[in-house]
C-alpha cells in the first residue's frame, strides 16, 4: 500500500500480525480489507523497564484513517 499506486486498505487479503510470548500469552489481529482505510497502526511495540530489567511491551491502538478522518477499529 502506498500513495504511487493508489492502493488502500481494500488491497489487504491475507494480512495478519500474530505475537506471541515465552509466558503463552499470544495476541493476534486481521485487518479487514476497508477500501476506505488509507493507513492503519496496528501496535506499537517499545522496551521499558520493570522492576529495573528492560521488557518489550506491545499496545495494541487499532486506529486507522479513512478518507473522512481517523476512526477506531
Amino acid at each position: 500500500m502506498d500513495v504511487d499506486t493508489g492502493l488502500n486498505c481494500g488491497s489487504l487479503t491475507h494480512a495478519a500480525l500474530h505475537i506471541g510470548s515465552v509466558t503463552g500469552a499470544a495476541w493476534a489481529f486481521q485487518p479487514s480489507a476497508d477500501p476506505d482505510i488509507r493507513a492503519m497502526v496496528v501496535a506499537e511495540l517499545y522496551r521499558h523497564t520493570v522492576d529495573g530489567l528492560p521488557a518489550w511491551k506491545l499496545r495494541a491502538l487499532g486506529q486507522a484513517c479513512a478518507l473522512t478522518g481517523i476512526t477506531e477499529q
